[in-house]
């Protein structure tokens, strides 16, 4: 196998160039779409005709040939109070069937804000062990480095200036403040929270 391998890696790399000409090398879009995201407590087949399962939202990402960036924006419900969870995710994305269909397989952090409201002048930020700082007292870094951090594996398909996308994101239990402390990226995989999202993506330039 290991007479076969600089072989196999020569011909990886030939092929690369091919897939990614059959795209855009660059790629600018803004999309809208659906998370389905069950209670930690419920089966995840269980809960897609629970209307309080589901998330409507709006994202933009950009993508240089491999390299993908994007920000999902998506209200949620903290408590009896409505909030915002904010996830900023890097991505590789990779043709599979040239331009028609990339795997994407990244990670990101999500950050959840609530702010005031007329029933409440407090705004805060919601972090990973469920505590709640007031954002007055605490900076949106901060907060980046205490929130939970997600993996993402999915399905991008471009065809023309429309996008296409199903992704599978997972909450870990992981914070990047703890992976950077304690020097333990594997503990990123210790996952708590699944959720599916479908989106449609409109090609900017």
């Amino acid at each position: 196998m290991r007479k076969h391998l600089p072989t196999l890696m020569v011909i990886i790399l030939l092929s690369l160039p091919v897939s990614v000409g059959a795209r855009s090398l660059v790629n600018v879009s803004l999309g809208f779409g659906a998370t389905y995201s069950p209670q930690e407590d419920q089966a995840f087949d269980l809960g897609l005709q629970d209307p309080d399962n589901w998330l409507i939202g709006g994202e933009i990402s950009a993508r240089l040939a491999f390299i993908q960036a994007q920000a999902m924006v998506l209200p949620i419900e903290c408590g009896e109070a409505s909030g915002v969870l904010m996830l900023g995710m890097g991505s590789l994305s990779i043709p599979a069937i040239g331009s028609l269909v990339a795997v994407e397989v990244g990670g990101g952090v999500g950050v959840t804000y609530v702010p005031s409201s007329s029933d409440s002048s407090r705004s805060y930020y919601e972090l990973a062990n469920g505590t709640q700082a007031d954002a007055s007292q605490k900076s949106f870094t901060d907060a980046v480095l205490a929130s939970p951090m997600y993996l993402q594996v999915g399905l991008g398909s471009e065809l023309g200036p429309i996008g296409v996308k199903i992704r599978y994101l997972m909450e870990s239990q992981a914070t990047l403040g703890s992976v950077m402390s304690d020097n333990a990226w594997w503990s990123v995989f210790a996952l708590k929270k699944q959720s599916l999202s479908l989106a449609l993506a409109l090609k900017m330039f």
